[in-house]
């Protein structure tokens, strides 16, 4: 995995002005591997590799080990190179090239690219991307068509494959031009050797529609990938980015460009589900009806449907739900203990979820202890004190009302009373 610096650190213009695009520039390969089977291609996967001077890009760029820039809108890597890296021109260079350390392929793999796209270009009096000048093209050279390949071995001396004659003339080519891919698509580059290696060189040039070396001064990029003969599925795609007679300046300012462009398709926003809210948990008088909560239940990113509620029963003596599929159901609970109830609210497409515990005691058990004793009887008197001479009512299932007429009084003190579990209301040693 390589860790994108530009987008770890907000400033990396100065370390990019040392670099020096001249014969001493950094080699920059594309490394290439089978993952089962699938290709793949990335930099400096194996730092020893020829053609990874690591140390070298980490000198020259000062990124921490293991970083290669990254195009801000696809994610994809950018490999940098230079037309005027070693001789022959400035308009010509070998680089990048493609390699595969010992056992990354598999003996007589034939590997080839796929170009993609069209032919990219920064401008240097507009500062910015955009199509390349009609009149310039890259032309991508030196690989095989793969049309003059055989891969029947009766016809190749029990080789597993052999070239047709012809094949290295070197007159195919695949184009880069602002409307697209010329010539060849695909080239082959080279075949994996005894030990499953590859280091091939192939050769670029910058040159306008008749052949001629040449063209604008600016940036060029360009996108590819890598495919085998012995993988279904290719590698993902990468950018080669060319500088094309620029100032260092320049071209860092390109390569800004890129690194911290926007995403093309802004991120979908987060998927937010329905939100189930049962209600609070409640203590409740047995032999009550008790209405369940679910009304506070919202759904922040509406669904194709409108919410529907849903509840089960998960804990305690079973009871009859009336409005299962309400927000506000009922029970009637007939037995002291825990009754547990989920509520599942959908939109048609998410659902979100909620339990509510109600806690039902013996009538009479104010406190909850499991016993009624005078504390009981106490807390009943207490709430029956009157109020401007009248009696204070109860809420709904309010423990302390045990005949149910929503009043607490003396009345239901006596009935509390007449239900002690321990002798005449008082404490006694168990």
């Amino acid at each position: 995995m390589y860790t994108p610096f530009f987008k770890q650190h907000g400033v990396w213009l100065l370390p990019l002005l040392c670099i020096s695009f001249s014969a001493q520039a950094v080699h920059l390969d594309v490394e290439i591997w089978g993952e089962g089977n699938s290709m793949s291609a990335g930099f400096c996967r194996t730092a020893s590799s020829v053609g990874c001077d690591l140390a070298g890009l980490v000198a020259s760029l000062q990124l921490p080990p293991n970083t290669l820039p990254e195009d801000g809108a696809t994610g994809k890597m950018i490999f940098l190179t230079d037309f005027r890296d070693f001789s022959g021109g400035p308009y010509k260079t070998p680089n990048p090239g493609f390699q595969a350390v010992q056992n990354a392929l598999n003996p007589g793999e034939l590997v080839r690219y796929r170009a993609l796209g069209s032919l990219q270009f920064w401008d240097a009096a507009t500062r910015q991307w955009g199509p390349a000048p009609t009149g310039a093209r890259i032309k991508l050279a030196g690989g095989i068509d793969p049309a003059l390949v055989i891969t029947d071995h009766t016809k190749c001396g029990g080789k597993l494959f052999c070239f047709a004659p012809g094949a290295g003339g070197g007159d195919a080519a695949t184009l880069y031009t602002v409307n697209g891919i010329a010539g060849k698509q695909e080239m082959l580059v080279d075949a994996a050797n005894d030990q499953g290696t590859l280091h091939t060189h192939l050769n670029w040039f910058l040159e306008n529609n008749q052949g001629v070396l040449g063209g604008p001064i600016g940036a060029y990029m360009v996108e590819m990938q890598v495919l085998s003969n012995q993988r279904s599925q290719p590698s993902e795609s990468f950018y080669i980015l060319f500088n094309a007679g620029l100032p260092v300046a320049d071209f860092s300012d390109a390569l800004m460009d890129r690194v911290f462009e926007l995403p093309d398709t802004p991120p979908p926003p987060p998927m937010l589900l329905p939100v189930a809210n049962a209600g609070a948990d409640r203590v409740v008088r047995i032999a009550s009806q008790v209405h369940l909560d679910g009304s506070l239940s919202y759904d922040p990113q509406p669904g194709p449907d409108s919410l529907s509620y849903n509840w089960i029963q998960t804990v305690g003596t079973a009871v009859t739900l009336v409005g299962a599929h309400q927000s506000n159901p009922s029970f009637i609970p007939t037995r002291p203990g825990n009754y547990t109830f989920k509520l599942t609210v959908s939109n048609g497409t998410n659902a979100g979820y909620d339990e509510v515990t109600y806690t039902v005691a013996s009538a009479g058990d104010v406190d909850l202890d499991g016993d009624i004793d005078r504390i009981d009887v106490a807390l009943i008197l207490r709430a029956a004190k009157k109020v401007k001479k009248k009696e204070p009512k109860a809420n709904p299932n309010d423990v302390r009302d045990l005949d149910g007429n929503g009043i607490i009084n003396r009345t239901d003190a006596r009935m509390a009373k007449a239900r002690c579990t321990l002798r005449k209301c008082h404490p006694t040693r168990r």
